[in-house]
């Protein structure tokens, strides 16, 4: 393998683990907020109401989220995302918001009662019970956190809850602290609408399915699995409208992954046996497609394997196996340049002092051995961006209907032993490669690829053991078309070329 080679694999390694560390650190850890003096409020125009000081704070947790509820109103006061360190839930405002509208116009402002609460960390359960003791009237909200996802599943209760009851289950109209622009939209009649494309209403009457807000690469997401009312639109809050005594919603809120929104709308499959496609929220970039076109190809793997590393190293086979044509015509190239060193370098020898003549030079020689000098980088050229998005699409998926294969607990968390295999794999690797090279290459390259691997264990230590069996996969796969290309060549090896 010639230096290029060797630093542009050097070079991938590090644009890399940049890129992972810039974007999936862009956003500081969320300090801890005072709330503001907003007073209380009731719909139809909300202001989130303050937390008193005798108000009691729950919290459920898994390994994507931490979310904080509090007993008055049972309400959500914090949506954290822990991967990206970053709070969805607007400074002074309140998720999961409920109002009850009884006929004869009487409203009921459920965000300012007292709450019964119960906590259950186990089954990452929070129970919430209201009794109006003069009417007799209940309500229990219940909210169970997903394992592993960024969602979570309410549902409502209640009892002795009069005919032609309506009432609105709510969320604040924003994303995080920073205030940036938003999107609206919103599943109407089995059709997503758009604020920034065909718009959106302010109300929604029978047909909504589900509804929600955007913010660059946030995402929220209120779903109804049963037929509501409706849904609105307003200026400091949106949400659906039921009156059924019993109701079941699930609310998505955090990163605009099409994976992560599919863990969401699985649950909906499970539990109505029908698809809201939640995945069409997520806005999808020119690259993103080809991340989602070959994140499916690993659920299409994973669907007959049911076992995510063995889906890894399909889909890393499958993409070097596509690649592989590539892959030999540049070892090709290279070794070709190889053959003509000695003729070149007498050539720069002799035309050191005329910059002109020695490219002209040079391209006769090409010419002669019929020679293409990029012939070597362009193939590198197609394979990084695949590579790349590949890498991207692993670092992110979320591996939780059956996150362990072999040793490994969990394929989204970084594992040691899987980290060393990847380290010596890349030592034989190098040992290969300079086979592959004449004496003067190895010796210039020796003591600068001698470190190179535990250059890889230094950087990738904390990264995705999905990640790094991708990597441990790839690296064996170069190492077996290096072998294979250097006993099928038909060219002299480079020790030969340069005596």
């Amino acid at each position: 393998m010639e230096k290029n080679v060797i630093l542009a694999i050097v070079l991938s390694v590090v644009v890399l683990v940049l890129w992972t560390f810039i974007f999936r650190q862009t956003a500081p850890p969320e300090q801890k907020r005072k709330p503001s003096p907003t007073p209380e409020g009731r719909i139809p125009s909300p202001q989130i109401p303050l937390v008193p000081e005798a108000a009691e704070e729950l919290v459920l947790e898994n390994d994507y989220l931490t979310v904080t509820f509090v007993s008055r109103g049972a309400k959500i006061k914090s949506w954290y995302l822990k991967r990206s360190k970053k709070e969805l839930i607007p400074p002074g405002r309140f998720g999961l918001g409920l109002n009850l509208f009884l006929p004869e116009g009487i409203e009921i402002d459920l965000n300012g009662m007292d709450f019964q609460p119960t906590l259950d960390k186990t089954t990452k359960k929070a129970v919430f019970e209201w009794q109006d003791s003069e009417t007799g009237l209940k309500v229990v909200k219940t909210f169970q956190l997903s394992q592993h996802g960024e969602y979570g599943l309410c549902s409502l209760e209640t009892e002795d809850l009069p005919l032609g009851s309506e009432y609105h289950l709510t969320w604040p109209k924003g994303i995080g602290t920073k205030g940036n622009r938003i999107e609206q939209f919103a599943f109407f009649k089995e059709e997503l609408q758009e604020q920034f494309k065909q718009g959106t209403r302010q109300d929604y009457g029978r047909g909504i399915k589900w509804m929600g807000l955007r913010e660059k690469k946030d995402l929220i997401i209120l779903a109804s699995l049963n037929q509501p009312l409706g849904g609105m639109f307003e200026d400091n809050y949106w949400g659906l409208r039921d009156g059924r005594r019993q109701s079941r919603w699930i609310i998505y809120a955090g990163t605009g992954n099409v994976f992560k929104v599919r863990l969401a709308n699985q649950t909906i499959k499970e539990l109505t046996g029908k698809d809201y496609h939640l995945s069409s929220a997520v806005k999808v970039s020119t690259w993103g497609y080809l991340s989602v076109g070959l994140g499916k190809i690993l659920l299409f793997f994973y669907s007959f394997t049911h076992n995510y590393g063995i889906a890894i190293i399909l889909l890393t086979l499958l993409i070097y196996g596509a690649l592989s044509p590539l892959t030999f015509k540049q070892f090709e190239s290279m070794q070709r340049m190889q053959t003509v060193q000695p003729e070149l370098k007498a050539i720069q020898k002799k035309f050191k002092s005329e910059p002109k003549r020695l490219q002209i030079e040079m391209m006769k020689v090409y010419k002669k051995h019929k020679i293409n000098p990029m012939a070597g980088c362009l193939p590198m050229v197609v394979q990084l961006p695949i590579i790349f998005v590949l890498y991207r699409v692993l670092l992110d998926f979320p591996f939780s209907e059956n996150p362990s294969f072999l040793w490994i607990k969990d394929l989204a968390k970084p594992n040691i032993p899987l980290l060393l295999a990847l380290g010596g794999t890349m030592f034989l690797q190098q040992r290969v490669s300079q086979k592959a090279q004449s004496a003067a290459q190895q010796e210039g390259l020796a003591k600068m690829m001698q470190f190179f691997p535990i250059f890889i264990i230094v950087m990738l230590w904390s990264l995705p053991s999905g990640v790094m069996l991708y990597w441990f996969t790839s690296t064996l796969i170069s190492i077996v078309q290096q072998f294979f290309i250097i006993r099928r060549r038909v060219l002299p090896s480079p020790a030969k070329a340069g005596k």
